[in-house]
């Protein structure tokens, strides 16, 4: 099973934020939610989204407690968020520099205690993958509070972390609210993102994913990678938004070849691999997503071929599901 929860922000309630209005920074905030939704539910994913007036706190905290209530051993799970990250100061002393990591929801701040003690009900074997594309930068709160400036936003203290069932890998981006460069189409990291997936060309694991989101990132924030929980080697290497088998189906992998030749016009076999997987590689990943979705394991995807210089070449596509 595979669901995923998307929070995106353009503003939040003035009201409940002394006459902020969360604004700037944010208009492409909801965009980014319909981008990530157009991956996830390319990869079968089941998609909640929560936009602006309805990603309040409570909802947010739901969405979250019902897929820990609901998901099992092998099964994934996305949380993305688009929006203000920040801080306040520590209430229960569980900080060592004082400050309780936030996420702005649109009635008010979700703090790191709450988050930490949902990602704690998930069951062994869930597989989480966090996106943030948001930060804890003091910019847009100098007015409320005085906050740490410029760090990205974590989504789990590590003493949390160290005991958690579940495994999360998270990837995020630092939002800077007064940087407006790209924001009207999204946050950096978040565009980043999308134009390394390239519609499902992305064949890396996701380390692999991760720096390439880096290296297109070309503001002076720079994307987190972290691993919270017992991360495998399995869930580390596969193909991002693979979507999850429950545990105890063909344990140890049966093995599916597919095995398909492809004639293709021009070109040279340095090509092949982004001309199969615009129109082809997304066909066979769905049929076999449809044949094998009671076994376990992930696909990847190489090429290999003979180039018959500018007049055409032969690739073979093997995948191993």
């Amino acid at each position: 099973m595979q669901s995923a929860l998307l929070v995106g922000l353009k503003r939040v309630d003035a009201a409940q934020y002394h006459g902020w209005t969360g604004e700037a920074g944010c208009w492409g905030c909801e965009l980014d939610v319909e981008n990530i939704e157009r991956i996830l539910q390319s990869r079968s994913f089941d998609v909640k989204k929560l936009l602006t007036a309805k990603a309040k706190a409570d909802a947010v905290l739901e969405g979250l407690r019902e897929a820990a209530r609901r998901l099992k051993s092998g099964d994934t799970f996305v949380f993305y968020f688009s929006g203000h990250g920040g801080q306040k100061p520590d209430e229960n002393g569980d900080e060592f520099d004082g400050q309780d990591e936030t996420l702005v929801a649109y009635d008010r701040e979700i703090i790191d205690d709450e988050l930490n003690t949902i990602w704690m009900r998930f069951n062994e074997g869930v597989r989480i993958v966090m996106l943030s594309d948001s930060c804890n930068s003091g910019t847009n709160y100098r007015n409320i509070r005085d906050v740490v400036v410029g760090t990205p936003w974590k989504p789990i203290e590590e003493e949390a972390a160290d005991t958690m069932r579940a495994q999360m890998i998270h990837m995020g981006g630092c939002r800077d609210g007064w940087s407006l460069s790209g924001y009207q189409g999204g946050g950096a990291f978040t565009q980043a993102l999308c134009k390394v997936w390239d519609g499902g060309a992305f064949f890396g694991n996701y380390p692999e994913f991760y720096q390439q989101i880096r290296s297109r990132v070309t503001s002076s924030q720079i994307p987190q990678y972290n691993e919270y929980g017992a991360v495998c080697d399995a869930f580390r290497n596969e193909k991002p938004f693979t979507p999850g088998s429950r545990s105890g189906r063909s344990a140890g992998g049966d093995i599916v070849n597919v095995r398909c030749v492809l004639e293709l016009p021009g070109g040279h076999l340095r090509d092949i691999k982004s001309a199969i997987a615009a129109d082809v590689v997304r066909c066979l990943y769905d049929a076999i997503d449809d044949a094998c979705s009671q076994r376990a394991g992930s696909a990847s995807v190489s090429c290999t071929g003979s180039s018959s210089g500018d007049f055409g070449c032969t690739g073979t596509v093997t995948i191993n599901f």
